[in-house]
């Protein structure tokens, strides 16, 4: 019955998402600012400043904090500030790279960041783990990207950390993900487009960019630090608003091979939770929801490829997304907030650190097993309801309580459709645009000289429904399709290959299988109608 229940919520929430043109607030361009809704006393009396030191813009230079922080237009730090702090440490350190992005935003900001890097102690040969750690994805969301810039400012302070970590770690820091969001102080890119479901529609350039850095660098951990809003009345009566200060979520994704999914859980996202309680914060599983009625039912994070934690972690990456409450609030517990991002992402290296040889063995060996998998391909799964207790705060009295939940768990999700793995798909020269795509995300692409003659599977379109408005600058289209063999199939010189036998191969089947919730085809990104052959193909692997 309760499996019922969740597969209907499930579908009602991913038809919601089809219809939110219709629901949400008009945009302008630019300066599209969230509401302020400050904590009353009441509640704010749980979210006070901490005694750790913040070395960071905002907090190291009062001064250099922008006037419209304080009633919710700006960020507290501009590019010009944080361009000058992160240079400033790179030039005076030679385990810290200044660099900047081979591309702009939307309005031609550039893209700072830094690699930090030291030679490996008495010529040890032992790897290097590889973390990419990055804030600002949404722009009214401050303290993930001044927790980045603190610790940086942190390595700097603290030469015996640093070196411990660097030791055995590359870390790249990317401070600023989307600039034009942070200038106009709105959660989304100038085009008004969320980076955050970019990931694989790939519309922009800029979004393009970003994966193009993201796969060169090819992590083994993943950090994107975000803000979410725990200013909203839930609970009957509204009597509750959010009590935690971080939320917490690993990538959930099925096709990520399941040893990087469970040392995600098991030992990072576990272990983050425990070490920030011991610095007195609170946290929960990230989850979305909290109507104000008596029974609570909160969506944790789902598997959709396009959003950034799960789709980091088709890349066989550990992918953590670390949420601190802050949305809507202005400047309000501000040091709070970065200091609880900042501690976050110092338990991640921390962990990292203490058990990298077991981190890189699992992450590189999961990669081997997933090249070599005939394991089937996950196209769509939903969530299994459980009771949890959430951290909520008492409006009326202030006080914290732990509030029992339905909590529609999705770790792990339930697979109720797959396919089997094909040994590669084969595009037409038509569709070179889906190509480009694949490439800019590091799917490894081979350009046919002579085209392709001979047997493949087609997909032919049964059903498709096409959604009554606008999402993300689509219109998308839910289709099934039938698999369907054929003995000849003729593409012309210069179309395309893509081996599934590749570390990056989830990021192929979750854009080019139709029905992913996240595909080419829900995208329009191909336009298919029912009784149409798609024209992707699939070239089976023998014996699966």
């Amino acid at each position: 019955m309760m499996r019922a229940f969740t597969m209907i919520r499930w579908a009602r929430f991913q038809g919601l998402l089809l219809l939110c043109s219709s629901l949400t607030r008009a945009v302008q361009y630019g300066k599209n600012h969230a509401p302020v809704e400050r904590d009353e006393e009441l509640v704010a009396a749980n979210f006070l400043d901490t005694d750790e030191t913040l070395l960071s813009p905002a907090f190291s230079n009062p001064k250099s904090v922008l006037p419209g922080f304080a009633n919710g237009t700006d960020g507290p730090t501009d590019d010009a500030t944080l361009d000058r702090f992160v240079r400033s440490i790179a030039e005076r350190n030679s385990w810290a790279h200044y660099k900047v992005a081979d591309f702009t935003s939307e309005e031609g900001r550039p893209f700072p960041y830094v690699v930090l890097s030291s030679p490996s102690p008495h010529g040890s040969k032992k790897p290097k783990l590889r973390v990419w750690i990055q804030g600002g994805v949404h722009g009214n969301e401050p303290a993930g990207d001044q927790a980045v810039l603190a610790l940086l400012g942190k390595l700097d302070a603290d030469p015996k950390w640093r070196a411990g970590l660097l030791s055995r770690l590359d870390i790249t820091l990317v401070p600023r993900y989307n600039p034009d969001g942070v200038a106009y102080f709105q959660r989304e890119l100038a085009s008004n487009l969320d980076p955050n479901r970019e990931h694989t529609k790939l519309a922009r350039e800029m979004s393009r960019g970003h994966k193009r850095l993201l796969s060169a660098f090819s992590p083994h951990i993943t950090v994107d630090m975000h803000e979410f809003t725990g200013t909203r009345p839930a609970g009957a009566g509204g009597v509750y608003k959010h009590g935690m200060d971080a939320l917490i979520a690993a990538g959930k994704n099925l096709n990520t091979h399941a040893d990087i999914r469970n040392i995600s859980e098991a030992l990072f996202a576990a272990g983050i939770a425990e070490r920030i309680a011991e610095k007195g914060f609170r946290s929960d599983p990230y989850f979305t929801g909290a109507s104000a009625t008596a029974d609570i039912v909160l969506d944790e994070a789902g598997s959709d490829a396009k959003s950034g934690r799960n789709n980091y972690a088709l890349a066989q990456s550990i992918t953590i997304l670390c949420e601190v409450r802050g949305i809507r609030l202005a400047d309000q517990h501000f040091q709070r907030r970065v200091a609880t991002a900042l501690n976050m992402a110092g338990a991640i290296l921390d962990i990292a650190l203490e058990n990298v040889d077991e981190v890189y063995e699992t992450v590189e060996g999961a990669i081997t097993k997933f090249i070599q998998s005939n394991d089937p391909i996950v196209l769509t799964d939903f969530p299994n309801p459980i009771t949890r207790a959430i951290n909520f705060i008492n409006r009326t009295s202030g006080a914290l309580a732990q509030v029992p939940v339905t909590f529609l768990s999705t770790t792990p999700t339930t697979a109720n459709a797959t396919r089997a793995r094909p040994e590669a798909y084969l595009i037409p020269r038509t569709w070179s645009p889906l190509a480009a795509r694949l490439r800019d995300s590091g799917v490894a692409v081979e350009t046919l000289p002579q085209g392709y003659r001979g047997p493949a599977e087609a997909l032919v379109v049964r059903t498709a429904s096409v959604a009554r408005g606008y999402y993300e600058g689509a219109v998308q289209v839910t289709v099934t399709t039938e698999l369907t063999q054929k003995d000849e199939v003729v593409l012309p010189p210069g179309s395309f290959r893509v081996s599934s036998r590749q570390k990056n191969a989830a990021l192929a089947f979750v854009v080019l299988e139709p029905e992913n919730i996240d595909s080419y085809v829900r995208f329009n990104l191909v336009p298919v109608e029912v009784g149409d052959e798609y024209p992707v193909f699939r070239i089976p692997r023998e014996g699966v």
